[in-house]
This record gives structure tokens, C-alpha cells and sequence, in this order.
């Protein structure tokens, strides 16, 4: 009788392997598409080079779901067509007529991305920021501090405003995401000279508004060293690195002065209980080899300050995403703690991106009325492209795509098998938008003044 049981268990076990063997098969092939794998001559100029990175670029279409119509396909292999035919290009022009191909596909994801094409372009040695009041100088290189503070009021002629919205042919998808970027587009003379917004490869001309309200014009050059020990993304600009500093670098105000939502900028989590509510600030939904983020956001609620509270902020402004679920056990917890009618505020913004706006919509989906977001707009749609993410990489200019394989829908919610991230099917929600309740953008006087305009409002 005994035997006759276990051969029915194995027999079950064995049915249960094979069809989870099955369905991750059919999960892999579907979502996890590696990138195409060819071999390339040895080249003797700029042209062939760029012939072959064009080659191997016209593959994509063949693995990537963003390019979702006829029509969008068809102006990418256009314009690949048309581009072989002006060959050779300069390596910022080449860099930004294929930011433009990318863009055709209007997914935020499937842009290049900026970070890493900063890495590649020439930089003057400052770097912006936008506030509320408009572009400032926050960091400079030591031979140019007397910049720091300053409102720039034009580059290459151009008002910031106005750059930001020529930029928008080489930048796909939702515009307050390019915006988020915008400043390290504004830093490179190169990149804006290839696309018609600049004269020369090594100066920006700048125009500010010196502290006497004086309009005074300068010529920043493009230096060897403006791109050491400073990081490539626009946050962290905000509260400067100790490796920043050793390179000469200098900002606008010591870390002394920092506001509390940009002091530890560089963990992807931490907290602390402010008067009777708790401030949580998740900066990236990605686990760390000595931090569980989960585990962290759990040992939160075990603290016995979190037993009653007031209020609680989930701060998500500079989240570019990671782990959607990563935060789904606390929020979920969170509503115990919660006094009754008492608010969870969700911070947002245009670095709040993929799993950040996911981490957003499970917040407001599971603590409906309790949700208030403030802070500003987030950076792409609630409908998307992602996952996957293989790197496609060019094979000479080294420009890296990621192949994007998986529909997601936030507001509807995703359903079609054949489109949709399969385990979003289950585990997604669906909520209508991510409206702000209140507009609350970072004012310039707040962040020199050690104060963090959305958090001052809430406090």
C-alpha cells in the first residue's frame, strides 16, 4: 500500500517538474532574448566601422518588441537606409543619429541611454540642475566655482527651456524623462554641436545672471578632466561625492547643509521617524550584496516607533526602478500602522522610472485613499516596454541597446499573453493614473537654504 503511494507522489512530482519545466521554457524563450551574435571583419576606417555598427543595428527590429507597428519599423529600417548613405560621421553626430533611430520606437525604454552616452561625449567642467526657478549651476571645477549658483539664462543662444524642447527628436517616449537627463546634454559641447544646437566641439557658451542681476556672458572649454570622480547621474549632483572632491570638484553648498531626502543619495534605501510619521527614501529597487531591501522595509514595521503613526512618506522621486514586488510586503504592512484616515504620501518625479512607477501604482492600488502623491510628474507612461533587457552593443562605436521584450499596462492592466509580461498577468495591478494631488516642484531657495521643498510641505 506504501509503495503503491509513493509511486502516485513520484508519479505527481514528475508531472509537476516536466510542466514547470514546460512553462519556464516557454517563459525564457519568450522574455529573455539574447542578442544576436555575428562576426565582424577587421575595419580600416570611420566608415566601414560605422557600416558594420549599422549592419549589426539593423538586427534589433528583429528581436525588439518596441518597435510595436508596421510603420515604426519601417522608419527605422528607412532611416538606417538613408544613413548609410552619408557615411562617414563624426563620433558625436554617429552617437546622436542613432539616438534619434532609437527614439522612433516612442518607449521611454528603448532610448539610449544618457548615462552612459555621457561617458562617451566631451563635457565642460560644470554641471546643472533644474529647479523650480529654472537651470542653476550646483557643481563646478575649482577654476570656474565663481559659476557656482548661477542662473543660466542661455546656452548656445538657446534658453534652457527652449534647448529642452529641441531635444526631443533624439529622445523617444514620455519628455519629463529626457528632462531628468536634459543636464548632462547640456554639459557636452559635441553632443549639442552634431544635432545643429552648438558651434563649436569644445566650447558651450553660456549666458547667467550674475548675484547683482547683471546678464553676463561666458565661454566654458571642454577640459581633460571634467568628467573624473563625478558621477553620471543627475541626483547625485545634488549631495557631491567625497570622490568628487578629491578631483577638484566643488559644490554650491557643504555636505553640512544638505536636505534630508538628498543626504545618503548613494544607498538605494533608508529611513527615519520624523516627529510621530516615517520618512522612507527608496532610491533604487535593487538588492545590494550586504542589503535585502525587503528584508529592511520589513525590519521598519519592527520597529516600535512605526507601531502608530501619523503619516508616512515613501519618497520614489530618484527611483529609475529594478524589483516592482521589492516593496509590496511593506506597503502592504504599512496600512496597520497607519492611524486611521492618516496619510501615505508618495513622493514622485521625472527620475521616478519602470519599477519606481510600479512601486507607485501597487502603493496607491492596495492604500487607495490613503495615497496622496506630491513632488512632480513621473517619467514615462503607465504603458510600456521592458524587461528582457539583453545589451545589443554596437561592435565599434560600442553603443549599447537593451532589447526590450514585455508589454506592461499600469492603468488597465495586462492581459494579452501575447504581448504582456507574463508574471505582470498575475501580480499587476491596474490603476487609473498617477495624478499629482499636489505640484511641488524643488525650489532653487529651498535647496541652498538645506530644505527639501515636497518634505517642508508635508512637515
Amino acid at each position: 500500500m506504501i509503495k503503491k503511494w509513493l509511486k502516485r507522489i513520484l508519479f505527481l512530482l514528475t508531472i509537476l517538474i516536466v510542466i514547470s519545466g514546460i512553462i519556464f521554457y516557454l517563459f525564457y524563450n519568450r522574455f529573455v532574448v539574447e542578442a544576436p551574435k555575428k562576426e565582424f571583419p577587421v575595419v580600416v576606417n570611420t566608415k566601414e566601422a560605422q557600416q558594420q555598427d549599422l549592419d549589426y543595428l539593423s538586427l534589433y527590429i528583429d528581436y525588439d518588441k518596441s518597435f510595436d507597428s508596421d510603420e515604426k519599423r519601417a522608419a527605422f529600417r528607412q532611416h538606417i537606409k538613408a544613413l548609410k548613405s552619408v557615411l562617414p560621421l563624426s563620433k558625436p553626430e554617429f552617437e546622436m543619429v542613432i539616438a534619434k533611430i532609437m527614439a522612433i520606437a516612442n518607449n521611454t525604454h528603448t532610448n539610449i541611454h544618457p548615462s552612459l552616452r555621457a561617458r562617451r561625449l566631451n563635457a565642460v567642467p560644470l554641471r546643472f540642475y533644474w529647479f523650480e526657478e529654472g537651470l542653476y549651476v550646483i557643481l563646478a571645477k575649482l577654476e570656474y566655482n565663481n559659476l557656482l549658483g548661477k542662473k543660466i539664462l542661455k546656452i548656445n543662444g538657446y534658453t534652457p527651456e527652449e534647448l529642452l524642447s529641441k531635444l526631443k527628436p533624439w529622445y523617444g517616449g514620455n519628455q519629463n524623462r529626457l528632462k531628468f537627463f536634459s543636464p548632462l546634454y547640456f554639459m557636452s559641447p559635441e553632443l549639442l554641436n552634431a544635432i545643429g544646437l552648438g558651434t563649436s566641439n569644445s566650447i558651450l557658451n553660456i549666458e547667467y545672471l550674475d548675484f547683482k542681476g547683471d546678464i553676463i556672458n561666458q565661454a566654458i572649454s571642454v577640459t581633460n578632466d571634467a568628467k573624473e570622480g563625478i558621477s553620471y547621474w543627475p541626483p547625485y549632483w545634488l549631495n557631491i561625492s567625497n570622490q568628487a572632491l578629491k578631483n577638484n570638484w566643488q559644490a554650491l553648498i557643504t555636505q553640512d547643509r544638505i536636505a534630508l531626502p538628498f543626504q545618503h543619495i548613494e544607498k538605494n534605501v533608508w529611513h527615519q521617524f520624523i516627529k510621530n510619521g516615517l520618512y522612507v527614501k527608496l532610491n533604487e529597487n535593487v538588492n545590494t550584496e550586504n542589503l535585502n531591501i525587503s528584508s529592511y522595509l520589513d525590519n521598519i514595521l519592527k520597529n516600535p516607533g512605526s507601531k502608530a503613526l501619523d503619516f508616512a512618506i515613501l519618497d520614489l522621486r530618484f527611483n529609475p526602478g529594478g524589483d516592482y514586488n521589492i516593496a509590496r510586503s511593506f506597503i502592504k504592512k504599512i496600512d496597520r500602522r497607519l492611524h486611521k484616515n492618516r496619510p501615505f504620501y508618495i513622493i514622485t518625479g521625472n527620475g521616478t522610472f519602470s519599477a519606481g512607477i510600479m512601486t507607485a501604482a501597487i502603493a496607491k492600488h492596495t492604500l487607495g485613499d490613503r495615497v496622496k502623491i506630491i513632488g512632480e510628474s513621473v517619467g514615462d507612461y503607465l504603458q510600456f516596454w521592458a524587461d528582457g533587457g539583453s545589451i545589443m552593443k554596437l561592435p565599434n562605436s560600442k553603443i549599447s541597446l537593451r532589447i526590450w521584450t514585455a508589454y506592461h499596462d499600469w492603468q488597465n492592466g495586462c492581459k494579452d499573453w501575447n504581448k504582456c509580461f507574463w508574471i505582470t498577468i498575475f501580480d499587476g495591478v491596474a490603476v487609473d493614473n498617477l495624478n499629482l494631488d499636489k505640484f511641488i516642484p524643488l525650489k532653487f531657495s529651498d535647496y541652498v537654504n538645506g530644505k527639501d521643498s515636497v518634505t517642508k510641505t508635508i512637515l
